[in-house]
């Protein structure tokens, strides 16, 4: 898919030299992530380059990565062997939200799961943010889970 333009925002896919330019420490916004390793993060960004059903947005402005957002392609049994699509770690550089950057890698992203045919995409989000996707056309459905696997073993694993 080509890159959108939103004024002087350009939302393209991850690039290994965005590893070096504000990526990671977009990623902070969610969790401490721009201590990680150079050689882990480039170990990350290469598992992620090879599947084809991961699609690792960036949102670019004055040359510099301030957003990010990442699309899982779930390929299903269901509705006929379709895929849904499942977006994950949307984080806006701090200093840089309510400024379009969150809205343009959502819209993004949408565009790419809409291309590869899913018939829903679906997010989890906190309370507080749930006003700023409710405006981009998505809906309250489920109730979200989460178990920690370093928190609690699996029942009867062996």
């Amino acid at each position: 898919m080509a890159d959108l333009r939103t004024g002087d925002l350009r939302v393209r896919e991850l690039r290994a030299d965005d590893l070096r330019n504000g990526f990671l420490e977009t990623l902070d916004a969610l969790r401490p992530t721009s201590g990680i390793e150079t050689a882990a993060a480039a170990a990350v960004f290469e598992r992620l380059q090879r599947s084809p059903d991961t699609v690792v947005a960036v949102v670019e402005q004055d040359g510099r990565i301030v957003g990010t957002g990442t699309l899982y392609l779930l390929r299903k049994f269901l509705h006929g062997g379709s895929t849904a699509g499942h977006v994950e770690d949307v984080a806006v550089a701090a200093g840089r939200q309510r400024s379009g950057v969150g809205s343009a890698v959502i819209r993004y992203l949408l565009a790419r799961a809409q291309q590869a045919g899913c018939y829903k995409t679906v997010l989890y989000c906190e309370d507080d943010v749930a006003p700023f996707y409710r405006k981009l056309g998505f809906r309250r459905t489920t109730n979200g889970m989460r178990f920690d696997h370093d928190e609690a073993p699996v029942s009867g694993a062996t």
